[in-house]
C-alpha cells in the first residue's frame, strides 16, 4: 500500500490552506459587493427627483380619481410617465402622497424636499433621509415633545393671550430649510421652524417655534428637542 511521505503530507495541508483562504477571499468580497449593492438600492439621492409637469399631474388625476386606491394608481402612473424606479420607491416611502422636487445632500443625514401634488393644504415638506429612520417628515409634530415649550416663559404669554394656539409647519418652499449644523462629536442637527397660529389653518400667526433634530455620527435619531420661540 501506498503510504503518504512527510514531504506530500506538507504539500496537501498547504494546498488545502490555500483554498480555504481563497474561498474566504472570495466570500468577504461577495458580502461586500453584496452591501454595497443593497445600499445603493437603499440610499436615497438625486436620482429619485421627477418633474411630470402640470399636465403630467392632471393626467394622473384624471386617471386616478376615481380609483379605488389612488396612491396605488399614482405611483403606477408614474411608472408610465417614465418615472425612474428611484422616484416610485421614494414616492412609495410618503406612503403614495408624495413626490421628490429636490435634494440637499448636508452629510450622513441628507434633505430630501418633497411635493405633494394631490393635498388641499401643505403641499410642501421636507423628509430627513438615510439615517435610522430612513425617512423622517420634519413635520410629524408627533415628534415634537410637547411639553417642554411650556417652561418657556414667551411661550407661556402667547398661551394666556391665544388660549387655541397650536403649532402648524413653517415655510417649506424653496430649499434654505432646515438649518444643517454639526454637533460636538460628529452628529448633525436639523433646526426646523413652525408657525404658531391661533387655532387653525388660515388663523393669525402670532410666532414662530424652533425645534432642532439631533442625529449621532451613525445616522441615528436622538430625537427633537425644543430650541426658541420668536
Amino acid at each position: 500500500m501506498y503510504r503518504i511521505n512527510y514531504l506530500e503530507e506538507i504539500m496537501i495541508k498547504q494546498l488545502l490552506a490555500n483554498f480555504v483562504l481563497c474561498f474566504c477571499v472570495v466570500f468577504v468580497l461577495a458580502q461586500s459587493q453584496s452591501v454595497r449593492a443593497q445600499n445603493a438600492t437603499t440610499t436615497i439621492g438625486p436620482e429619485a427627483l421627477w418633474q411630470p409637469g402640470m399636465q403630467g399631474l392632471q393626467d394622473i388625476r384624471d386617471k386616478c380619481g376615481s380609483a379605488p386606491d389612488f396612491g396605488k394608481c399614482f405611483a403606477a402612473q408614474m411608472r408610465e410617465q417614465g418615472a425612474s424606479p428611484a422616484a416610485v420607491a421614494f414616492t412609495n416611502l410618503t406612503g403614495n402622497t408624495g413626490i421628490m422636487r429636490d435634494f440637499r445632500d448636508t452629510g450622513r443625514v441628507d434633505v430630501a424636499y418633497v411635493y405633494y401634488p394631490f393635498r388641499a393644504n401643505e403641499n410642501q415638506g421636507a423628509l430627513l433621509v438615510n439615517g435610522s429612520p430612513r425617512a423622517i417628515d420634519v413635520d410629524d409634530t408627533s415628534l415634537l415633545p410637547q411639553n417642554e415649550p411650556a417652561k418657556n416663559r414667551r411661550y407661556a404669554e402667547l398661551v394666556k393671550k391665544y388660549p387655541n394656539v397650536a403649532v402648524f409647519p413653517g415655510e417649506r418652499s424653496g430649499t434654505d430649510y432646515p438649518v444643517a449644523e454639526q454637533l460636538p462629536g460628529g452628529g448633525q442637527r436639523f433646526v426646523v421652524s413652525y408657525r404658531l397660529l391661533n387655532g387653525c389653518h388660515a388663523c393669525e400667526q402670532v410666532g414662530t417655534v424652533n425645534y432642532a433634530f439631533d442625529f449621532d455620527t451613525t445616522g441615528r435619531f436622538l430625537g427633537a428637542k425644543f430650541q426658541t420661540i420668536d
